[in-house]
């Protein structure tokens, strides 16, 4: 098989032997090595064809080799890729994107969700003059130091349930920044308003991802996000909406629109540019006039806004804000999850949850699931088997060391794609019971 042999090759020359960690897919002891992907499906060196329910980790919404997506990168290079130079359509794309998402009346570009976030907490504490973060359990927002803890921490480590203590998700960050991070419990108002009643003199914002996704898809009432803007609003605290995963799953507007509930600060990524590195990062006008050159924050970078991935975001916003679009996306959620929670339940699996384009499967539990200690408790090993099972039987998803996390699908599926996609699982989920 010509996936062993590249596997061996990488192995030679690349860390670990891939571009980034979380390609090894444990499930199958190694990565994917794709050859083409196209609409809903990938295929591999080997010449098998999956349908793909990893889709980028959400950034390929409108599916593989979208048309329009093609044409505007073509546009790009007929331009000479013009790299570090304005143009006229990254203002173009920010006026595009300040009229979808409820939070943002300027916006910078940076090219991947972690630096997005990291100059929201740096403009965060800029702007209050003070130096704490607080964020939530299981809440997963890039991998810059000041946000790698406890977004999937080993519950033996995790402290009290409702004081959780700030776990280091990676070697070489110095313990000494787990000071300026107070970890809380999600969908627990009393934990937040005691955290921020304790800390308000240090505390410059609160992180979350309004939707956790991360966690699988974990979905809080919108009494619950009213609070969390109540509560900062009435202390002095900036509230910033990581939307890095949750742009653009349900709504035009986000998740902040979903929830009525509107940040100060917000990072959108992912999908915006339908699977070009491109994020987003901005909010009120008083508050991103604090970057240079009109304020002391800095943010610069030689590839943001670069032209290939604006002129992309350009035509899959497009898309996404046309009539219909999440009409579409949405029954295909309905048909789908209920298709495969109602799977996972008659084989004894466990059980599904999911909101718009992603979703999470909790294997060996069956209660809802509205916080990280009980996504933690999701089975890995049944979920390993389920993953190998699924791509055996032509469904492709992605592994994160088996815990539970975010799965999805694109636009590009149809109604009949989601019906095979739940025949096969449903063969997977039978052959992993019967062994």
């Amino acid at each position: 098989m010509r996936s062993r042999e590249l596997t061996e090759f990488a192995g030679k020359y690349m860390a670990g032997g891939v571009s980034s960690s979380i390609r090894v897919n444990r499930a199958i002891g190694r990565p994917l090595f794709m050859a083409k992907g196209d609409g809903p499906k990938v295929w591999d060196v080997d010449g098998n064809e999956l349908y793909d329910l990893n889709n980028s980790h959400g950034a390929t919404i409108l599916g593989h080799n979208h048309p329009k997506l093609r044409a505007a990168v073509e546009k790009a290079l007929d331009m000479g890729v013009i790299c570090s130079y304005e143009t006229e359509y990254q203002s173009q794309l920010a006026q595009k994107i300040c009229s979808m998402v409820p939070a943002l009346e300027k916006v910078r570009y940076t090219c991947s969700g972690t630096e997005a976030t990291m100059h929201l907490v740096r403009l965060a504490r800029e702007i209050t003059g003070k130096d704490k973060i607080i964020k939530f359990e299981g809440h997963f927002h890039g991998y810059h130091d000041y946000v790698q803890f406890s977004s999937s921490p080993p519950l033996q480590e995790a402290g009290p349930p409702d004081s959780p203590t700030p776990y280091c998700q990676s070697g070489g960050i110095p313990g000494i920044i787990a000071d300026l991070i107070i970890v809380v419990p999600f969908n627990d108002v009393d934990a937040v308003e005691r955290a921020i009643e304790e800390n308000k003199d240090d505390v410059a914002a609160v992180i979350l991802e309004p939707i956790n996704y991360n966690s699988g898809c974990i979905v809080p009432t919108r009494e619950y996000m009213e609070a969390l803007r109540r509560l900062t609003r009435d202390n002095d605290v900036l509230l910033i909406f990581d939307e890095v995963l949750s742009a653009f799953r349900t709504n035009p507007g986000c998740a902040q629109e979903y929830f009525q509930v509107v940040p100060d600060l917000c990072a959108i990524g992912k999908c915006v540019a339908g699977g070009y590195p491109l994020s987003v990062f901005g909010g009120k006008k008083e508050f991103m006039d604090h970057l240079r050159p009109l304020g002391r924050s800095e943010h610069s970078g030689t590839y943001n806004g670069h032209l290939v991935p604006v002129l992309a975001a350009l035509a899959c916003l497009e898309e996404i804000d046309s009539p219909g679009f999440f009409d579409h996306v949405n029954q295909l959620a309905d048909r789908f999850y209920n298709g495969l929670d109602q799977i996972f339940r008659e084989t004894g699996l466990g059980r599904v949850q999911g909101l718009g384009a992603r979703f999470g499967m909790y294997f060996g539990i069956d209660e809802e699931v509205t916080n990280y200690r009980q996504a933690a408790k999701s089975d890995p090993e049944l979920s390993l088997k389920f993953t190998a099972a699924a791509i055996n039987n032509g469904v492709y998803i992605a592994d994160y060391g088996g815990k539970a996390a975010h799965h999805g699908f694109s636009a590009a599926y149809t109604l009949a794609d989601i019906d095979e996609v739940l025949n096969r699982l449903q063969d997977a989920a039978r052959q992993v019971r019967q062994g």
